[in-house]
């Protein structure tokens, strides 16, 4: 799990912060489909915090939960400049210590596919379902088998981001027998002081991150073991419609007892 510790730095000068900020621009339109009116709201795996910090700026009354301390100093940065009060927590998401306090829980951007075990997986929805008041709301997404097997797998290897000052690669492979996809990331970061021509030198730097796809029905179980039920399950979260046999990601709304 030691992961995001080199690479917070670069995450939130990327796009891969523009995924948590659609989802906060779609979250009003989905709680209203749901007719839900929730004010306070638990974000698992808050990362740098836009979704959080959106949420925020809507109203919500937000706490941020994040096992990476670098992550969690990049969203705090972020809640000062935008000037709006969030919670931020350091803490394993498989052991949340909360305990009916929110009114909803989300958890986003294959966060929950790094549950490499199923136990693992049940520990995430068994501590959501803690946090949740009687009738609260856990909505999550997921990465499918599919798309880790077959969508990641269409680039073996790639450039993820080429700037000036950084150059990120990656290589995708893929355990057929355990389900887990890893993306291996290289980067080459410019440092302020080097022997370079240009007065700077280049740093490289390693990072390995792993996620496990579940078939749908082993969600489900987890998810009925710990009490929550499920209302809805999309593989479009534009269309909301049902998954298919090639959605690459999943949308569950689930309610506790």
């Amino acid at each position: 799990m030691a992961v995001y510790k080199e690479f917070a730095r670069f995450y939130t000068q990327t796009s891969w912060t523009e995924y948590s900020q659609r989802m906060a621009e779609r979250f009003p339109a989905l709680l209203e489909r749901l007719d839900a009116h929730p004010h306070t709201l638990l974000d698992i795996a808050c990362g740098e915090g836009t979704f959080a910090v959106a949420m925020a700026q809507a109203g919500f009354a937000v706490t941020g939960v994040d096992l990476s301390a670098e992550m969690l100093r990049f969203a705090r940065a972020r809640a000062a400049r935008e000037a709006v009060p969030v919670t931020w927590v350091r803490e394993d998401m498989r052991t949340l210590s909360f305990t009916a306090q929110f009114d909803a829980v989300t958890c986003w951007y294959d966060s929950l596919n790094y549950m490499l075990t199923l136990a693992d997986l049940e520990a995430v929805f068994a501590g959501a379902a803690r946090a949740l008041r009687p009738g609260g709301l856990f909505i999550f997404d997921i990465n499918t088998i599919y798309g880790l097997t077959v969508i990641w797998q269409l680039e073996r290897t790639l450039l993820v981001h080429d700037t000036p000052d950084y150059l990120i690669l990656g290589r995708n492979s893929f355990d057929y027998e355990r389900t887990i996809a890893t993306i291996a990331l290289t980067i080459f970061s410019r440092e302020a002081e080097g022997e370079g021509d240009d007065g700077a030198g280049w740093r490289r730097i390693d990072e390995e991150h792993q996620e496990r796809g579940y078939p749908l029905g082993e969600i489900r179980g987890a998810l009925a073991r710990v009490g929550l039920q499920e209302l809805a399950c999309w593989g479009s979260l534009r269309e909301f419609t049902a998954p298919t046999a090639t959605s690459g990601r999943v949308w569950f709304v689930t309610q506790k007892a």
